[in-house]
């Protein structure tokens, strides 16, 4: 359809003007919506993408961690490791309390003490020392008295008090 040229008042040239200009801003409106799907579409996909990358990730860690390691994140598990421990550390406290004659008290200080200059947990030293304490070959005293080396020497230079208090770190009593 070809527009009218000529009008008595000029009203169609003009409202031809508006409707071409609104014609031509409605396509640029709709190439840029079109954009704007185009842009919010590839975010979308990298959200996506980031998402199932942070779900492989937790996937793997979940994976690599050993049940040890989830349980220990847990209060109860670590409820259930003290307990697990706590006889290994009282047997270590007896072996300490019958070699020099200390109270519970005392004997878990030195035990403490050692452990924090030593830089190993409690547990661990305890079970160190039942151990060498229980270890067979000391000859048949060993299982009934322990052997003063077990309690007093762990590592060169390291050693549990002979006197009756916890000597301070760094000193080898």
């Amino acid at each position: 359809m070809v527009p009218p040229t000529a009008t008595l008042d000029g009203h169609p040239d003009d409202l031809y003007e508006q409707a071409h200009a609104t014609r031509e801003r409605s396509r640029l409106l709709v190439a840029q919506l079109q954009a704007t799907q185009r842009r919010a579409q590839e975010n979308w996909q990298l959200i996506q993408a980031a998402w199932d990358h942070t779900e492989r990730i937790r996937a793997q860690h979940l994976a690599a961690s050993t049940a040890p390691d989830r349980l220990r994140r847990s209060a109860y598990a670590r409820m259930q490791a003290r307990l697990a421990s706590m006889p290994v550390i009282e047997q270590a406290k007896g072996i300490i309390m019958a070699k020099y004659g200390w109270p519970e008290d005392q004997a878990f200080d030195a035990l403490r003490r050692v452990s924090q200059r030593e830089n190993i947990k409690v547990r661990d030293l305890a079970a160190r020392i039942v151990a060498q304490t229980a270890t067979p070959g000391n000859g048949s005293q060993a299982r009934h008295r322990p052997d003063s080396r077990a309690v007093v020497s762990l590592r060169a230079g390291h050693t549990i008090p002979r006197s009756g208090r916890p000597a301070a770190a760094g000193t080898d009593g």
